[in-house]
């Protein structure tokens, strides 16, 4: 495991076992990444462009597994990594794409990933929940596949069928589009850093950008050389936040010239996002009902000060890595950097 939790020393994967262990222990949870980081020198940029370093890593992943399934949602990011593969003919065998289930909500995978999708001649498939399924969890009180991390807790049961657990893994690179570089401007230094409710890491899942420290440096690097030559430098905390930055975000790191894709709008209210908030518009209302009920026993469970602003439809409270500095040669844990708490 590169990713994961300790609480109370014992190693978790999932974030409500370890938030249960944190409740009951009242010990802290850390979060950790892949070991690399902490050798790794950020200070100095790759000598290879962004765009080399992750044809190389294509190749790498191609070399070593017999077969190469990237999980793509025609969001910016899964949509690089297609073109990296596709660009360099590197052989995919075949695309995930993954549905809510309410036809409004899904309009990510209706307009963008599945034209792309078949323009390729990739094998594909879209894995999705049915009515049927979402009253099995919610009303039947049934597992169902389940969520191997527990880090979101919306209406959408989209990331059941994410879920590694339930999918081939022996040989097999599941590619996930994870992660855009986080960043931070403190007394005059650059520092990089992770939180876990983004990266949502399980076992099995090969997070391109950010399994490797050398290609997120060359994001991050890639990020502040354009911040400090366009943004002022009171926008600098603000700029790896997904609101009006977010496409000075995509563009500094290549991800597109030119934006063809829809941009996230994350906590509408008292919903994840824009495609919470449609599904919920359309969903039957017992399962609403019932949705809130399992949410309101977590709160029950686990307190209030587990999720964002007390809800577990906005998620569990992010825990993060350690910070990574880029102007100098050091690494800072949050309480070393923010004395009062994590705040810019």
């Amino acid at each position: 495991m590169s990713w994961y939790y300790t609480c109370n020393n014992k190693k978790f994967i999932n974030k409500i076992d370890v938030l249960r262990e944190h409740y009951n222990s009242k010990q802290a949870i850390k979060f950790h990444i892949p070991e690399t980081y902490d050798d790794y020198d950020f200070t100095t940029p790759p000598m290879e462009s962004l765009e080399e370093l992750c044809k190389q890593k294509a190749l790498r992943l191609r070399e070593s597994n017999d077969k190469i399934v990237i999980w793509y949602s025609g969001g910016c990011d899964s949509h690089y990594i297609l073109n990296i593969f596709l660009k360099n003919n590197i052989k995919v065998d075949k695309l995930i794409m993954v549905k809510s289930g309410f036809e409004q909500a899904d309009f990510e995978i209706d307009q963008y990933a599945i034209p792309f999708a078949k323009s390729t001649g990739i094998k594909f498939s879209v894995r999705q929940p049915d009515m049927e399924y979402y009253k099995d969890y919610y009303i039947n009180g049934k597992e169902m596949l389940g969520t191997a991390h527990s880090i979101w807790h919306h209406f959408r049961l989209n990331n059941h069928f994410e879920n590694l657990t339930h999918c081939e893994t022996d040989g097999v690179a599941n590619i996930f589009g994870k992660e855009k570089p986080k960043l931070c401007f403190i007394d005059g230094k650059w520092y990089t850093y992770f939180l876990d409710v983004e990266v949502t890491n399980q076992n099995h899942q090969t997070n391109f950008f950010c399994d490797d420290p050398e290609i997120y440096s060359a994001q991050c690097h890639a990020l502040i050389n354009q911040t400090q030559m366009i943004k002022n430098q009171s926008d600098y905390n603000l700029i790896t936040h997904y609101d009006e930055h977010q496409d000075f975000w995509n563009r500094a790191i290549g991800r597109y010239t030119e934006n063809n894709f829809p941009l996230k709008e994350l906590s509408i209210g008292d919903n994840f996002n824009n495609k919470d908030q449609i599904a919920l518009a359309h969903a039957d209302q017992e399962l609403i009902h019932k949705w809130k009920q399992k949410n309101m026993e977590l709160v029950a469970e686990l307190g209030k000060e587990s999720f964002n602003a007390g809800n577990p439809a906005l998620g569990t409270v992010g825990v993060f890595s350690k910070f990574y500095c880029i102007t100098e040669k050091s690494i800072k844990t949050v309480d070393e950097l923010f004395s009062n708490s994590f705040k810019l």
